[in-house]
């Protein structure tokens, strides 16, 4: 078993590099190595990555619910875009199967192909840092919503039915501050921190609930909530990532290996994979009709478009059940993971695509807009700064002390809640959203201060200042070095690396200690 381990790691490794190195996500390369490794012989027979598998989804669903804030994941107005979506799904799709099927196993399969991939949907978000963005809220609402109708699909044929006892999980949103409690109270090093954040993920959240007859994923994401912006979600999700990250691998070379290379297989598979474009032109119109912005659905639709791995576990379900053939749960298995291959690199290009076929895209929206879209008032502030994190905060107090009018901009709600109850004056902003920038009124602004992490972001911002006329100055905080030219061509006039600032400040404060006197020796010459 262990040669046959070192040749999935060292096959997902080059195949991923190879991948990576042609400008596509490296989970691509895991979807083609398990089906190199199906059609080679070397193919999981003893159902080896199962469990590694099913672990590294409840993580990762676990990451996502550790950085998510519940009160704005629950929304009325996405339960019937959600539904909507589905029931109109299910119609387009069920005429593609064939007629020998009855209705109903036709509609039911069909309305899987509805779902979206979560694991696809949570990489390219955590992947794109946009998780807490108004778009990435949104689209993580959907999928919860999504995984709440699964229940009921899978216990049609042969699949798991919710016990009774699921009510209690209604019990959570109370019991939750006393596990925060009991959470603070534990001092705990890194490996204990580690084996906390599995026990929470999988014991509290994905086995209770699985236990229950619910979803597994949905439970590790509720557990992540219930822990959400404690002082431990971050070192836990730091400790968890690298093995997370690991085991994902095993979950996509699995679904790879389920993928017959077959030309005929193949060829059942391509009217369903012709439909991906209507189901995002379907989600993207629901997503207007509620009065998104059309950048706000684009990346929405993108974030949640391949078919969900929820589709096969239904397929597979029914297939034990005789209520469909092996041959179709091979054409479904195709189909996802196609539809991962496709999905991956347009999420990983969003954000250029969007630029592409902005004009095009406006078209569609409504004059009235959703009442969560972004503000853009900045009254009659002289700096704004934004990226609120350490660096930003620490700009935006020495501005206010030295009786600047700023403003602070964040994407992340949780960042913003607790900016404006220490005092400051911050609202929410997307620095890779177009829009945002167009609709921009500069007004009394002088200088604009950008202390975001990603490299692109900053450049993006930069050049659309300078491209709708904002003549001041614009102050950059980069932590990557290799960036430093980019940022100054897109038209930056101070550019500062926060690693060098770090070190020239510390020096400058030793400095001062040094010439300092200290009680009991003499003055420094």
């Amino acid at each position: 078993m262990m040669m046959l381990l070192l040749i999935w790691l060292v096959g997902a490794w080059a195949i991923g590099s190879l991948v990576r190195f042609l400008g596509m996500p490296p989970l691509v390369g895991y979807l083609v190595a398990g089906a190199v490794f199906a059609a080679t012989g070397f193919d999981d027979t003893a159902d080896i990555l199962a469990i590694p598998a099913e672990i590294g989804v409840e993580l990762l669903l676990f990451a996502i619910g550790l950085k998510m804030n519940p009160r704005a994941l629950l929304r009325g107005d996405l339960t019937g875009i959600t539904l909507g979506h589905l029931l109109i799904s299910g119609l387009l799709i069920v005429g593609v199967m064939g007629s020998t099927l009855p209705l109903e196993v036709r509609f039911g399969l069909a309305m899987t192909l509805g779902f979206s991939s979560t694991v696809v949907a949570a990489k390219a978000l955590e992947a794109r840092r946009e998780i807490r963005a108004f778009h990435g809220r949104l689209s993580i609402s959907i999928l919860v919503l999504q995984d709440i109708a699964a229940v009921a699909l899978l216990a049609v044929g042969g699949g798991q039915s919710p016990s009774v006892w699921a009510l209690g999980l209604l019990a959570i949103p109370f019991a939750a501050p006393v596990a925060r409690a009991i959470l603070d109270r534990l001092a705990i090093d890194a490996e204990l921190e580690l084996l906390l954040g599995l026990i929470v993920a999988l014991l509290l959240g994905a086995a209770v609930f699985k236990a229950l007859g619910v979803s597994g994923e949905l439970g590790a994401l509720v557990m992540g909530m219930v822990f959400s912006n404690h002082r431990a979600a971050k070192p836990i999700a730091q400790h968890l990532w690298g093995l997370r990250e690991l085991l994902l691998i095993a979950f996509f070379v699995r679904v790879g290996m389920q993928v017959p290379l077959s030309a005929p297989l193949l060829m059942d598979a391509l009217p369903f994979l012709a439909l991906l474009p209507i189901k995002m032109a379907v989600l993207f119109a629901l997503l207007l009709w509620i009065r998104l912005r059309a950048y706000t659905a684009f990346l929405m639709v993108l974030t949640l478009l391949s078919y969900s791995e929820f589709a096969l576990i239904v397929a597979a379900s029914w297939a034990d059940s005789g209520l469909i053939s092996g041959e179709l749960l091979s054409i479904f298995a195709i189909t996802v993971t196609l539809s991962f291959m496709i999905s991956a690199p347009l999420n990983r290009y969003s954000h250029e695509l969007y630029d592409r076929f902005e004009s095009q895209l406006l078209r569609f929206e409504r004059n009235e807009r959703h009442p969560d879209e972004q503000p853009l008032t900045l009254g009659g502030a002289q700096v704004v700064v934004l990226g609120m994190g350490r660096i930003g905060t620490a700009v935006f107090d020495g501005l206010h002390e030295a009786g600047v009018r700023v403003v602070g901009l964040d994407a992340d709600p949780g960042k913003i809640e607790s900016h404006l109850d220490a005092g400051r004056r911050v609202v929410f902003a997307d620095a890779e959203d177009p829009g945002f920038w167009n609709k921009l009124r500069f007004g009394k602004l002088r200088a604009i201060i950008l202390t975001m992490p990603e490299p692109e972001a900053l450049c993006i911002a930069v050049r659309r200042l300078r491209q709708n006329g904002f003549e001041g100055i614009i102050g950059v905080s980069t932590r990557s070095r290799h960036t430093l030219s980019m940022i100054e061509s897109a038209g930056a006039d101070l550019i500062y690396d926060a690693h060098d600032a770090a070190g020239f400040g510390l020096s400058q404060a030793l400095m001062r200690h040094l010439n300092e006197p200290q009680a009991g020796y003499p003055a420094p010459h």
